[in-house]
């Protein structure tokens, strides 16, 4: 078996069109074996979304003759599992590795897909974000995608490649759940597409969860089904700005310099007289919490707290694991200004139904959590109309404007079909 091969590790890179990892391994010239870990922390919703586009993925890769090997379970198991089983010359991963001073060892390549921000000040310390965020749209505004990959460069590589490492075990299976987001990089463009010619009117419509006013692509930005560089090419291209709804990917930007080990650090060493893999930082994942948040916290949890607005945005959440940006922010707010509970427990249940949780973003989001905000005047900002919470709690769809924001405030005469009073 020939022993120039390289292992093409896939994480939230996964699309064809402007990747670097794959556009490194193209430049490595060497035939190729693509992977994939399942993220351990995953819930149930990703792993619906991942399964969607793991499918659309390993058929865009077959078609450049590449096999795209999937795993559940430990990330550095699962790769050892390949490099003990085949003789790799190179390790491409968008995750930091670190590689031992050893000539026997694969060459480690780092594919990381970020604009190239100076993600520390020079005492060493992070920036703040509003210094970061002008740093990341420069970078934006000048930022240059790949060339698409050369399909027929790939298929005349991959005829080098041993015919046992074709054999790819099918996707594993995944529990059914509802999804508000389709997976695959070819939903993520359909949504692009969608959005563009909406994008100048987000600063005036983003804010509103009634309203199409979002791009609805922050799973997509989670997993890498769209490329960063790509969108901010064709806000440029159509002479836009776009710096309002920018905001939000430079943010998420941020959150992963912040903490830039949250996916792992992983060491390549020889054990054995073989390359292997191990966590010289494992992944962050969330902790698991306590029961001290009581019966409050499940009605928070379950859309039950008898404020419309709230309830509206936790069923949202539930139904479909999608939540504006704008509810994200109250419902944190509420639940730890208001209802004094812990922000560990809020940030355990987004990350369980989350289809865009990523550590990162999550905690990062999290920490900012505890303004005595006035649920009630927000949901007259954000639902003025009252069409998201008619949506969402049909309890209460018959109701006028002016008591559905503040049923209990309406007077007992008003039918609210069981719905319970404020819990605070």
């Amino acid at each position: 078996m020939s022993s120039e091969l390289t292992l093409l590790h896939f994480h939230r890179n996964l699309r064809l069109h402007d990747n670097a990892a794959l556009h490194i391994a193209a430049g490595l010239d060497r035939p190729t074996v693509g992977a994939f870990v399942f993220p351990p922390d995953c819930n149930p919703r990703q792993r619906v979304f991942l399964r969607q586009t793991l499918a659309e993925l390993r058929g865009g890769l077959a078609a450049l003759g590449i096999p795209l090997h999937v795993f559940t379970g430990d990330a550095a198991d699962a790769l050892n599992g390949l490099l003990a089983r085949y003789p790799f010359a190179a390790f491409v991963s968008p995750l930091p590795v670190r590689r031992a001073a050893d000539e026997r060892l694969p060459a480690i390549y780092r594919a990381d897909d970020a604009l190239p921000v100076l993600s520390v000040r020079p005492d060493g310390l992070p920036p703040n974000f509003a210094a970061y965020r002008t740093a990341w749209l420069q970078q934006a505004r000048q930022a240059e995608i790949l060339p698409p990959p050369d399909a027929a460069a790939w298929q005349a590589r991959q005829t080098r490649l041993p015919a046992e490492c074709r054999n790819v075990p099918p996707l594993p299976d995944v529990q059914a759940v509802p999804l508000a987001a389709q997976g695959g990089e070819a939903a993520a463009r359909r949504l692009w597409s969608d959005f563009l010619p909406r994008l100048p009117d987000y600063p005036l419509h983003g804010g509103f969860p009634a309203k199409k006013g979002v791009s609805q692509l922050s799973a997509h930005f989670c997993f890498g089904t769209l490329s960063v560089r790509e969108v901010c090419r064709d806000i440029r291209a159509g002479g836009q700005d776009g710096a309002a709804w920018l905001d939000g990917l430079a943010r998420r930007a941020y959150c992963r310099r912040a903490l830039p080990f949250s996916d792992g650090l992983l060491e390549l060493t020889a054990k054995g007289g073989r390359a292997a893999l191990h966590w010289l930082q494992p992944p962050k994942m969330i902790r698991e919490t306590d029961g001290s948040g009581g019966e409050t916290l499940i009605r928070w949890q379950e859309g039950r707290t008898g404020v419309p607005i709230i309830d509206a945005a936790m069923r949202t959440l539930n139904g479909g694991g999608s939540l504006h940006p704008a509810l994200r922010r109250l419902c944190a707010d509420f639940l730890t200004g208001r209802l004094n509970i812990s922000a560990a427990h809020g940030e355990a249940c987004f990350a369980a139904r989350l289809t865009d949780y990523e550590y990162a973003v999550n905690h990062h989001n999290w920490q900012q959590a505890g303004r005595l905000n006035n649920p009630f005047a927000e949901s007259l900002n954000l639902d003025p109309d009252g069409r998201f919470i008619r949506r969402h709690l049909p309890e209460l769809a018959h109701l006028p404007t002016s008591a559905l924001h503040a049923p209990h405030l309406a007077g007992s005469d008003v039918e609210t079909n069981g719905y319970p009073p404020p819990c605070v």
